[in-house]
């Protein structure tokens, strides 16, 4: 495997087609690979609003007269979380198809394709892998750290020496608990790769697709292994680049929302219009790019990964899959 060659490549992929930069886009903007950005937040409230410099009448809280509201936020938030996680299942297997029917056979990736493609039964088969491999180990997780921190029972003891040995016990065992936890998630992270492009890309059934990427895993490790820590190098010189922009992005925020914004707080002396024109404004000038950038990375990451993907399956060593009638 041409590690150095693959990661050119899906570099040149990424930069050259815009469609993915559209789809890229949309993916990191409802939550792509696992990233959990909030862009959107309201402003805080106030007992008094002001216009003019003159105020409004108090408005006292009342839960009871609130509460028709904070049910139906609450209900269009849950609406929204369902919609933009059907999207990102959708974007996800559609990017991994166009991105393998680039390679196999040079079609162009388009947004339409990309909605069709996700937009099949087999993207059910991403979400039932996340639900079946994070619920268990989640629960495990919890379970674990509460035996970790069960020492802490003995400073009900009404010796000194007894209590820190219950201290210092939790702490030595919350630490291994820490680092077991970081451990497994890496190993999900480069399984999860596999697991979910036999489902996607070959059509594998849910836990047939787990059990193969397992085994790919584990019979190419030390390729898989270094395209990992590449990309971990990969990820760490993308930050870095991108803490200069996000630097200029924030001055530039500053700049042209956050000064016009103070001037317009000092001639109203209410948050309202104050914020009807920062918080566009933020959105615009720094979520938004952010947020492109993110999907170009995504772009990067899903087309070194169908590419390793791609090579360890086609390995001479590999014994071929019988179709899969979809």
């Amino acid at each position: 495997m041409d590690h150095i060659s693959i990661i050119k490549k899906a570099l040149s992929t990424t930069l050259r087609y815009r469609a993915l930069w559209i789809l890229g886009f949309l993916w990191a903007l409802v939550g792509g690979g696992s990233t959990g950005g909030n862009y959107f937040s309201g402003p805080g409230r106030s007992s008094n609003w002001h216009e003019g410099g003159k105020s409004f009448p108090n408005m006292n809280f009342n839960p009871v007269s609130w509460l028709p509201w904070i049910i139906l936020a609450c209900g269009l938030l849950l609406v929204l979380g369902i919609a933009f996680t059907i999207v990102r299942y959708v974007l996800q297997a559609g990017i991994y198809r166009s991105l393998q029917q680039l390679s196999r056979e040079g079609q162009s990736p388009t947004v339409r394709a990309a909605f069709r493609a996700g937009w099949h039964r087999r993207t059910w088969r991403l979400f039932l892998q996340n639900l079946v491999i994070t619920l268990p180990l989640t629960i495990f997780a919890i379970l674990l750290l509460a035996l970790a921190a069960s020492p802490l029972i003995l400073v009900t003891a009404h010796s000194d020496w007894v209590k820190g040995v219950g201290v210092f016990s939790a702490i030595g065992l919350i630490v291994g608990w820490m680092f077991l936890i970081l451990v497994v998630a890496m190993a999900i992270t480069i399984l999860e790769q596999f697991w979910w492009r036999a489902a996607v890309l070959d059509d594998r059934p849910t836990f047939a697709a787990i059990h193969r990427g397992w085994q790919l895993v584990r019979n190419h490790l030390k390729d898989v292994l270094i395209m990992w820590l590449l990309m971990l190098g990969v990820g760490i010189l993308f930050t870095l680049l991108l803490i200069p922009l996000l630097l200029v992005l924030a001055a530039l925020v500053a700049a042209v929302a956050g000064l016009p914004g103070y001037f317009i707080y000092q001639s109203t002396h209410s948050w309202l219009p104050t914020l009807l024109w920062a918080l566009p404004t933020t959105i615009i000038l720094l979520i938004l790019p952010l947020t492109f950038i993110q999907g170009l990375y995504l772009i990067f990451k899903a087309e070194v990964w169908n590419q390793v993907y791609a090579s360890v399956t086609t390995s001479p060593s590999e014994t071929p899959l019988p179709p899969v009638e979809v």
